[in-house]
């Protein structure tokens, strides 16, 4: 990693009549954030670190990033925690790349440091979204164990569904209101401000004439003696449209103009794809429901939003502490509610502020003191915090030190629905359950596809039956990962082939070279169809391809398919199976209610090449039977691929027998060369939803 670092030596005082000596260091990571931390004297690899992360910033990228409140950063050191902050190494909305940053900073700090014990994730309003995202990326090098997510908005990418809506009801108000239009984009995107426009939010010509079209159509910000009729109508028909509170008007629009500008305009985000979609939201206001404009979102546009970043609550161990205040008009309270049902009742407690005038975020420091605290109590073995604990918490900070301001924590505080400011989209979407387990493929390529297994409500297997790039030596590949679901989405980081091995008792793990294939990702919009797509490193290529199921495991029908009148026995040995001892291949086995039962056996060809057979089967007494296994060949992998070039060239038999439950036995004869026939003992490695024994 290039990393420019420089120490500093310096004093900050912790307390009253108390001072530190800490050491600094300041640098600039490979991906261009900035960074900034501290350790007290005394801290020792091993020791805790506290990432502090700001908040949603159109500016240009801060070299001297901040370390937050200085009370709480006092307090951070004082406790003989080290603390951090990155710049992010984009503006806005910076989580495309908040995941490389902070892997990136805490690399640069083990590297002077040590490595910590354990990191607490930190931050406000956005910043504390951030924080929920490093809980979840599980690649820092260090566990997370807490996470303290102030004003944050938990719905995350969300918050642009209501940023949108809040763009396209304004036109559909003001549309043809003089002087009240709203500054237009280009065809594809005519409401998205154009990037040339995106930096004069704080010009009289850009953000100040932007202001005056709002008042022009809505009376916002005019004495009342100016404002019409009209202007109020046009005004609450918005409010009703999208719930935006009055309060926070124009700090909304500007995320609606200048802030969904940045998200979509930037290619290194959303990049001119229509990401959100309004085709089936109901809107309360009947006119607008019937005059705003409807899209329809691109669904891996909308995919990529949502892995950048919504909370899927896979947090691992970390305790998590959100906090809201009950006036906040830009990330209302009831953002909670999106951790509901995500995160178990005993790793997550909230508390909300009520306050007496609204506000973004404005606690006072006895109230952040007082949340951190007991975060960190619990972190270290306390009881968990409720908002009467927290209260109490802050309470004694108060005590301590009148100075830090009020404690307003109300644990009889509930929020509203969250859908009455983020409208639910309605959009088509497939549950994810057993019906996702199955063969997939694309019709008209015939020959390759994909075994998808779905294990439980978040997490699925991937693995891909194709052929060689062009000009490769293989005649057959495969790849296969471990993948996580987002919402109606399949998501799989990395898929992975392997060559280098061998068929038979010579196998040897360690033998086995990487062969990556990139990302793979479903979109499921309806049960057994759906799209694919792959983003590949040479030699192989992008593709975005229909999917279709071809067979499921057990009596996982869609709705309209009549299941069997029984369901075989031998649906419950469905999944993946590999030896113990010689990791790296192994077989996959679906049994549908009816019986039919598919294998498709993943190995390697004699002089190490990746091959893969496949074949249908049916019961023979207590076993399985696959008379005629083949191993198709002929073409190529993506554009090259020719689904009439495909030969079945017949490799043989196999025989599973066993209980299915942990262990089965594959006896098999191949008519290939090379491959000769044998006994192989394999244990089950997963259990797709619908399989397995009671």
């Amino acid at each position: 990693m290039n990393t420019t670092v420089r120490l500093l030596l310096c004093t900050l005082l912790l307390c009253a009549g108390a001072a530190q000596a800490v050491v600094e260091q300041r640098g600039q990571t490979a991906s261009g954030a900035y960074f900034i931390a501290q350790i007290p004297d005394g801290w020792l690899a091993g020791g805790r670190l506290v990432l502090i992360n700001h908040g949603y910033d159109i500016e240009p990228i801060d070299a001297e990033p901040s370390l937050g409140p200085l009370p709480l950063r006092q307090r951070i050191l004082a406790k003989g925690y080290a603390i951090a902050a990155s710049s992010y190494s984009q503006r806005g909305w910076a989580l495309f790349q908040t995941p490389r940053d902070h892997r990136e900073l805490v690399e640069a700090f083990t590297a002077r440091f040590g490595r910590p014990g354990s990191i607490i994730a930190s931050g406000g309003s956005l910043g504390g979204l951030v924080a929920m995202q490093q809980a979840e990326q599980g690649d820092l090098g260090v566990p997370v164990a807490g996470v303290y997510a102030i004003c944050a908005p938990l719905a995350g990418s969300r918050v642009w569904e209501q940023a949108l809506d809040l763009r396209l009801t304004y036109d559909a108000a003001c549309n043809n209101v003089t002087a009240g239009e709203l500054p237009r984009g280009d065809d594809a995107f005519p409401y998205i401000l154009k990037a040339s426009d995106l930096d004069d939010y704080n010009t009289i010509s850009g953000g100040g004439e932007l202001a005056l079209r709002i008042a022009k159509c809505t009376g916002y910000g005019l004495p009342n003696w100016l404002v019409t009729s009209g202007m109020n109508e046009r005004f609450d028909r918005i409010k009703r449209a999208t719930g935006v509170d009055p309060e926070f008007f124009l700090e909304n629009m500007f995320y609606a103009t200048y802030g969904l500008g940045d998200l979509y305009r930037d290619p290194a985000k959303i990049g001119e794809r229509a990401a959100i979609s309004t085709r089936r939201v109901v809107y309360p206001d009947p006119i607008i429901d019937r005059d705003i404009r409807r899209l329809d979102a691109d669904v891996f546009a909308s995919l990529d939003l949502k892995r950048f970043f919504q909370p899927l609550g896979q947090v691992g161990a970390a305790k998590v502490l959100t906090t809201h205040t009950s006036g906040d008009g830009l990330v209302v309270a009831a953002h909670a509610h999106a951790l509901e049902g995500k995160l178990p009742a005993n790793q997550w407690s909230r508390a909300f502020v009520v306050e007496s005038n609204p506000s973004h975020c404005d606690y006072s420091d006895a109230e952040v003191l007082g949340g951190f605290e007991a975060l960190t109590d619990w972190i270290d073995g306390g009881p968990q915090p409720d908002a009467l604990a927290i209260q109490a918490s802050c309470n004694r900070e108060r005590s301590a030190n009148a100075q830090l301001g009020a404690c307003r924590f109300d644990p009889n505080y509930q929020p509203g629905p969250l859908s009455a400011t983020l409208r639910p989209r309605n959009d088509p979407a497939a549950p994810i359950d057993a019906s996702v387990s199955g063969l997939w493929y694309n019709p008209a390529r015939s020959g390759e596809g994909y075994l998808i297994e779905a294990l439980d409500a978040v997490r699925v297997t991937v693995t891909a039956f194709t052929f060689p790039s062009p000009g490769s030596s293989a005649d057959q590949a495969w790849f296969t990962g471990l993948g996580r679901v987002i919402d109606n989405n399949l998501v799989v980081d990395a898929m992975e082939g392997r060559k280098g091995g061998r068929f038979g008792a010579d196998f040897d793990p360690g033998t086995l070279q990487a062969l990556p294939l990139g990302r793979f990702d479903a979109a499921l919009t309806a049960c057994g169809v759906g799209e694919q797509r792959v983003q590949a490193p040479a030699p192989f290529a992008d593709s975005r391809r229909p999917l279709q199921r071809l067979t499921r495991v057990g009596a996982a029908v869609c709705p309209g398919q009549l299941p069997a009148l029984g369901v075989s026995p031998f649906a419950r040995w469905s999944g993946a199976w590999f030896e113990a001892d010689k990791p790296g291949r192994g077989l996959f086995l679906q049994v549908q209610d009816d019986g039919r039962a598919f294998l498709i056996w993943f190995s390697f060809r004699p002089d190490g090449e990746p091959a893969w057979m496949i074949g249908e089967g049916s019961s023979d007494g207590g076993d399985l039977v696959f008379s005629n296994l083949s191993r198709p060949v002929g073409t190529f992998y993506g554009s090259a691929f020719d689904p009439a070039a495909v030969r079945l060239e017949p490799w043989g038999s196999a025989r599973l027998s066993g209980n299915g439950c942990r262990n089965l036995s594959i006896d098999y004869q191949s008519i290939q060369p090379g491959y000769g026939q044998g006994r192989i003992n394999l244990t089950r490695l997963t259990t797709p939803l619908g399989a397995g024994c009671p």
